[in-house]
């Protein structure tokens, strides 16, 4: 192998490298009880964040996302399936906060993961889905039972700080 294929290979292995990891995501979120008493609900917020040093200015990023867990013994996935606009929070990023109420004493459904998947569109209008996969209908779940702790308060306001969600991506074709 010669010394100017040797860094040509280098230089490709880089660029792969280096694009690679140019897609970043992460997920935070607390819980709380509502109320300090047995028949109450449980609620969510989960903030969602997405950077990719690729995009150019100008691009837009909405959150496609459900809720998954078990209604009666029987697993569910994106249930109370919403879109929301994404609002960039610093550059190549983008964050947003939503919030479920994840279970009721007095129903048998309980949300035990956030599924999603992130729209892009490009300035030019150009539209693609980041989920993590090449499966036709893949989508990203963020582990709700990450959330260790989730006190009851009198006024149902969240205190203490958020926990980092586990993120697997999800391959369904």
């Amino acid at each position: 192998m010669t010394s100017a294929l040797r860094k040509v290979l280098a230089l490709a292995l880089f660029f792969a490298s280096t694009s690679a990891v140019a897609i970043e995501q992460w997920a935070d979120g607390r819980a709380v009880l509502h109320a300090c008493v047995y028949a109450h609900s449980y609620e969510a917020e989960i903030r969602m964040s997405y950077r990719n040093y690729t995009l150019p200015w100008g691009t837009s990023v909405s959150l496609i996302h459900g809720w998954g867990g078990l209604d009666n013994g029987v697993a569910i996935t994106w249930d109370n399936t919403q879109t929301v606009a994404v609002p960039a929070s610093s550059p190549w990023t983008w964050t947003v906060t939503v919030r479920s109420i994840i279970s009721t004493r007095t129903t048998p459904k309980w949300y035990e993961h956030f599924d999603y998947v992130w729209k892009v569109v490009l300035p030019n209008g150009t539209t693609f889905y980041e989920k993590g996969n090449g499966s036709t209908y893949g989508y990203y779940s963020a582990n709700l039972n990450d959330i260790t702790s989730r006190p009851c308060t009198s006024d149902g306001s969240f205190i203490g700080a958020p926990f980092a969600l586990g993120i697997t991506s999800v391959e369904q074709w």
